[in-house]
């Protein structure tokens, strides 16, 4: 098991501003008239940030999985990244519906920056025994209440939400999620804005 705290979350500023737009939402009626307004509120969120991740390279059989329903490869990661409880604080006492959507767009990118930061390290390690993964599997994935889902949480395999729930516990256990304040209670993953994948590994063409 790898845990890795307070890793760097990049803002690629220019591309949640294009999101945004493309969402259609009404800045200045979020109370941010101005280009440069955005981009505060955005750095306010990234300050909230306290990113962390726990991920494992296994190979053969896994129990937590497999005794739930999940097929798997016989080698993968599976990997939970979490972007921590404090930047859904800074989101949940917003009270314009704007802001909030807005602040879930900067969330998801922030998402989207994390897992894969934590994807090119796994694609390292699986080089470096001459094998590649090719995307992942998601377990688990958060839903706000205001904001578009993005295409790399729409568009990604998943597996059947039930059956995932029902491999978390032993599978957070297994990974040790708490040293990352990661945990599933009442039949959620807490902190929200955290997401739980598998990542297969295949050997590389032309290797055998």
């Amino acid at each position: 098991m790898r845990k890795i705290k307070k890793f760097k979350v990049a803002v690629h500023l220019k591309e949640i501003l294009r999101r945004i737009r493309l969402a259609n939402i009404d800045s200045a009626a979020a109370g941010f008239p101005l280009e440069s307004d955005l981009a505060v509120f955005i750095a306010s969120l990234h300050q909230a940030l306290r990113p962390g991740v726990v991920y494992e390279f296994i190979e053969g059989q896994c129990l937590e999985l497999s005794s739930a329903g999940i097929k798997h490869e016989d080698r993968f990661s599976v990997c939970a990244v979490t972007l921590g409880r404090e930047i859904e604080e800074a989101a949940a006492v917003l009270t314009n519906m704007h802001a909030a959507a807005i602040a879930n767009i900067v969330i998801y990118d922030f998402l989207r920056t994390a897992i894969t930061f934590i994807a090119d390290l796994i694609k390292e390690d699986a080089a470096k025994e001459d094998f590649e993964v090719e995307g992942y599997e998601l377990l688990s994935s958060p839903v706000f209440a205001y904001g578009p889902l993005p295409r790399f949480l729409r568009e990604a395999p998943k597996a059947d939400p039930e059956i995932a729930k029902a491999a978390l516990p032993a599978l957070f256990e297994r990974l040790n999620a708490a040293k990352i304040n990661v945990k599933f209670e009442n039949g959620q993953v807490w902190p929200k804005a955290t997401v739980v994948f598998i990542m297969p590994w295949r050997k590389k063409k032309g290797k055998k």
